[in-house]
């Protein structure tokens, strides 16, 4: 039922002309997160799950970037995009201590 729903919400963003740079699936409790920048370079994801370390993402095709992390916990995380802070389109957020923004994923939300 949630990948029905994750291509639902796809097909209707596009359709709208509103294009999310971001999504996530979860898949045998893990949470792959996709984030669309097709010129980057290097895209690393951040969370607090681990205090914030380094992770590249793993490159797809046409410009999307793939990190999975377990699905289970609630976190905070953001993105590098070569060497910028990048924040997606996500639904939660949460001012940091930098005068930034993070990302908020929470599991029950996607029940």
């Amino acid at each position: 039922m949630p990948r029905i729903l994750t291509v639902i919400s796809l097909a209707l963003m596009f359709l709208s002309g509103c294009v999310n740079n971001y999504y996530y699936q979860i898949k045998d409790d893990q949470l792959h997160i996709f984030f669309h920048e097709p010129k980057a370079e290097k895209v690393y994801f951040l969370s607090s799950l681990d205090q914030f370390e380094l992770h590249e993402t793993k490159k797809c095709k046409k410009g999307l970037w793939e990190i999975s992390v377990p699905a289970g916990r609630e976190f905070e995380y953001f993105f590098i995009v070569d060497g910028a802070l990048s924040i997606p389109a996500c639904d939660q957020k949460e001012k940091d201590d930098f005068g930034s923004e993070n990302c908020i994923y929470i599991p029950e939300e996607d029940i």
